[in-house]
């Protein structure tokens, strides 16, 4: 039997390797047709045991885009005190995450119950979380963000002056899916007010029941015209106000195309989505906006579709009427 020749990086350039080994790690959700959830890192977490060299390489690319949900966020706050304890001893398997984490994800946990982390943790999460330029949080873990964002505030350094130094935190995008919470009881503490009026960017993904499927089936109805789009109810009694820096508001919608299938999309297509982006002012209005139209007719309480930028993305997921692939969408960048 001839024997296979095993691949070597003995010979080839530092550059090359590291190339080889960046292309390996990239999160499964770049490649739509292999994707699956459970498994996103897998190739990265692999290269991760190879060797130190190895690992030094694959997990700061592992810790760009990172996704927490019930199945894993006591793993990640684990490798948080193992990185700590790491530091302590000066370790070589130390690494600082609030280095690489660009955008992090704070899903729906089972059965809606809100993500519990200890006060003891809260000094290790709170710093990483806050850390990424774009995070995507769950209204179902508000509470959460809530305690991270008063736990940076409270141990900000006393000397700073708070209205003239930047935040102690990096949030520039805020990502919100699922049923919209009212009262928003960030804004009862100083330190929430000062993370929402700090925002320069808010994302909104509809909520697969209320929204989403709501939307399919406006369009299939003619309830709403084939370019037309209803706001998330939530988004009529949102603070907006307080969102002082904001400058844009996007939205996003399966891509829905005439006529629609409904019996299809109930056990599940491959859709494109929709990506509308549109100046934060007008939100901030007497009157908050419900629709985004693309006909001529106009209101206080009408978005023309002339205002939006719309992004079609070049990729496909799964949608049925029960499951949506939305953390897909959010990690391969929603076209932003």
């Amino acid at each position: 039997m001839e024997t296979i020749p095993r691949a070597s990086f003995a010979n080839l350039p530092t550059e090359l390797v590291l190339l080889i080994l960046k292309y390996a790690t990239e999160r499964t959700c770049a490649q739509p047709d292999q994707y699956e959830s459970k498994n996103l890192y897998s190739t990265a977490r692999a290269l991760c045991l190879v060797s130190r060299f190895f690992r030094r390489v694959a997990l700061p690319e592992m810790l760009h885009t990172v996704l927490l949900g019930f199945r894993n966020v006591t793993a990640f706050v684990h490798a948080l005190r193992m990185q700590e304890m790491y530091a302590q001893t000066n370790s070589d398997l130390h690494l600082a995450y609030t280095r690489h984490i660009h955008n992090i994800w704070v899903g729906h946990f089972r059965a809606g119950t809100p993500m519990s982390v200890p006060e003891l943790d809260l000094g290790l999460l709170a710093p990483v979380l806050l850390s990424a330029p774009s995070l995507a949080i769950n209204f179902s873990n508000m509470d959460l963000l809530t305690r991270c964002v008063e736990h940076a505030w409270t141990h900000m350094d006393k000397n700073i002056n708070c209205e003239c130094s930047p935040p102690p935190w990096s949030t520039k995008t805020l990502t919100l899916s699922g049923v919209g919470t009212s009262p928003w009881h960030i804004k009862e503490h100083p330190s929430g007010l000062a993370f929402l009026a700090s925002l320069a960017h808010l994302v909104v993904l509809p909520h697969t029941q209320i929204d989403s499927n709501l939307h399919v089936i406006r369009r299939a109805a003619s309830v709403i015209g084939p370019q037309d789009y209803v706001l998330p109810r939530w988004m009529r009694h949102a603070p907006w106000t307080l969102f002082k820096r904001l400058e844009t508001v996007s939205l996003v919608f399966p891509r829905i195309e005439l006529p629609v299938d409904i019996r299809a999309f109930s056990t599940g297509m491959h859709l494109q989505t929709d990506l509308l982006t549109f100046p934060a002012s007008l939100m901030k209005g007497h009157r908050v906006p419900l629709e985004i139209k693309a006909s001529a007719e106009t209101g206080e309480g009408l978005i023309s579709l002339k205002d939006v930028r719309l992004v079609v993305s070049d990729f496909r997921v799964h949608f049925c009427v029960s499951c949506q692939e939305w953390e897909k969408i959010w990690a391969c960048g929603l076209g932003l």
